[in-house]
């Protein structure tokens, strides 16, 4: 096994007592399963509360929150759904699995977030909607993109699953389009201890279209219209939240000294590309990006030293139910996908390994660093 991963569970075990607290407390408050509801409620209320907004909704995962959204906004066969080349391919499915058809544009090369210039260009009169996905951590242009929205009166969804916590002018990705949805799977911030997701909706007639899919699981006509029944969170997800933002401050905190440690040291390599947030940003990092022509030989020597690191995931224009009629040209996402590796980056992460990452990849550019 890896010395230092990608993930690790540090944050898991130093709040193992209070997960014990909160769910033996959570247990003795309830006398049924059924009784989960306020739990959730208060839950909602408090994450509400810390993006900054009136109203959230717990849900299973962030990917059934994207199919709810999608669904909310009326996207359905016909339709298209402009998203980002360079993202998850949940993103993509989601919109499949609505019946209308994802319309993938590239990104900027400063930053890896979807252009707004090229939204503007992917509109046309089947466009329903925009699922702006924060990347990285980093914001995307939510101004430019909602204006765009705003302009063609398109749906607007920030896709936030990757980028909790992270902030744009001052305010949390989340509070800026129609809909916004999170994930708060193991690496993030804000995570559970396995899955779970949420949504905010700021139309309260889509907001109610969502709690009645969440709630009324005997309506067979409404399940068959849906194609699938849909889940609030999990008990043990929600105890593990609840006390994890409590904990927030010092969460974030952690991961900002190491991304700040990898971005003095490593942004010294040449050779090595590193990404920094624009002025009007304040990203907290899920992992930390790097580009650089020899990123397999790169990747196969931190692995030999002990080190996780991960490869990019399949743009989406490469993926087959794309690729086959997508004429468009993707050189960002291209060069990204050629070259980038995610290297460890976690809560509580310890300094000392991040600086053992940093020298291993100094040793491999032959000491390029002051």
């Amino acid at each position: 096994m890896a010395e230092i991963r990608y993930e690790s569970i540090l944050v898991e075990q130093a709040l193992a007592r209070e997960y014990a607290s909160e769910m033996e407390k959570a247990l003795k408050g309830m006398g049924g399963l059924n009784d989960i509801k306020p739990l959730i409620r208060n839950f909602e209320s408090e994450f509400a509360q810390y993006i900054g907004v009136e109203h959230a909704i717990a849900v299973n995962s962030g990917s059934d929150a994207l199919k709810m959204v999608l669904l909310a906004a009326g996207v359905g066969s016909g339709d298209e759904v402009i998203v980002p080349d360079l993202t998850y391919q949940a993103v993509a499915l989601a919109v499949f699995y609505c019946g209308a058809k994802p319309v993938p544009v590239d990104a900027r090369k400063d930053d890896l977030q979807m252009d707004p210039a090229l939204v503007q260009e992917a509109v046309n009169k089947k466009t329903k909607a925009v699922i702006a996905a924060h990347m990285f951590g980093r914001p995307c242009d939510v101004k430019q993109i909602g204006k765009v929205c705003r302009d063609n009166k398109i749906t607007f969804i920030e896709d936030v699953c990757q980028a909790e916590s992270s902030r744009y002018k001052g305010r949390m990705l989340g509070s800026f389009a129609d809909m916004a949805v999170f994930s708060f799977s193991y690496y993030k911030p804000l995570s559970s201890c396995g899955g779970g997701g949420g949504m905010v909706v700021f139309n309260g007639n889509c907001g109610n279209r969502v709690r009645h899919w969440l709630e009324d699981w005997r309506n067979d006509d409404e399940l068959l219209k849906l194609g699938q029944r849909f889940a609030p969170m999990a008990f043990m997800d929600l105890v593990a939240l609840r006390v994890k933002l409590s904990h927030i401050k010092k969460i974030i905190q952690s991961r900002q000294q190491i991304k700040a440690l990898y971005e003095k040291s490593l942004g010294k390599i040449e050779g090595l590309t590193i990404f920094k947030d624009r002025p009007e940003t304040e990203s907290v990092a899920q992992n930390f990006v790097v580009c650089c022509k020899q990123r397999d030989q790169l990747a196969d020597f931190l692995t030999a030293q002990g080190i996780m690191v991960q490869k990019p995931y399949l743009s989406l224009h490469q993926m087959a139910a794309l690729k086959r009629n997508n004429k468009k040209n993707f050189p960002v996402s291209e060069w990204y996908s050629a070259t980038a590796l995610h290297l460890p980056l976690h809560s509580f992460m310890n300094q000392d390994k991040a600086k053992k990452v940093i020298e291993c990849i100094s040793s491999f550019f032959d000491g390029n660093i002051s």
